[in-house]
């Protein structure tokens, strides 16, 4: 995933996004060590897995396969100002943004058996590298979302096995948790022209009432001097 280079609201599809990416390139790594871990584990033992999507999708071809979706928006709430650029956006308002979210696991089974062992060690695997801050973090050098993941509310649920053709069973898995996120709302740049043409406005963030007010009158004098041909006695 190339990282956004703007400030903006970039809302769920982004959270799941960044989300998928992240263990796209973590996971093969960590299953492998993992599989160490766990005293040498094959590739049957513990696959990896081999399709990420970030939808869920009308049915499933590839095992195991890892799909993360997010479900809703829990909070918002206003941080600051200006989200790091004083150039362009320094009178923004950003926000952190917390969203629940659910990755679920896929597998995929000769047998009873190793289908539930197989889902519930990636499961762990997956498990791990949602916890693991800093890897998830490193997603972003620049640090400009500040991606994090709420440890206490994670939640595992399991599915029942479900019987395949070829005697083969599906197992399912998913992980509920809350990322959040630092987002921002890029205003409507002052003084720019559109349909209406131009159009005078000002980010009265810190300004009082009056002060704002003669400010906008002194850009609508400006305007109109400027309209005119220029300033008469």
């Amino acid at each position: 995933m190339v990282l956004p280079t703007l400030r903006l609201m970039h809302g769920a599809h982004f959270a799941k996004q960044y989300v998928t990416d992240y263990l796209t390139g973590d996971l093969p790594t960590r299953v492998l060590d993992y599989r160490n871990g766990w005293g040498g584990l094959t590739d049957a033992e513990l696959p990896l897995p081999v399709k990420y999507l970030s939808y869920e999708p009308v049915a499933l071809d590839k095992w195991p396969t890892i799909i993360t979706v997010a479900l809703s928006t829990n909070n918002l709430e206003r941080i600051g100002y200006g989200g790091g650029n004083t150039t362009a956006y320094g009178m923004d308002p950003e926000y952190r943004v917390a969203y629940n979210m659910r990755t679920y696991i896929w597998c995929r089974g000769g047998n009873s058996e190793s289908a539930t062992m197989v889902r519930d060690r990636l499961t762990t695997v997956v498990r791990s590298a949602l916890l693991d801050y800093p890897s998830l973090k490193a997603t972003d050098p620049s640090r400009t979302f500040r991606a994090e993941i709420d440890e206490s509310g994670m939640r595992e649920e399991f599915s029942d096995l479900t019987p395949l053709k070829g005697e083969r069973f599906l197992a399912g898995a998913y992980l509920g948790y809350e990322l959040s996120l630092d987002e921002v709302v890029m205003r409507k740049a002052y003084g720019t022209v559109d349909e209406d043409g131009i159009s005078f406005g000002a980010k009265n963030v810190g300004l009082s009432k009056d002060t704002a007010t003669g400010a906008a009158l002194q850009e609508l004098k400006l305007a109109t001097i400027v309209a005119q041909g220029g300033a008469s006695e």
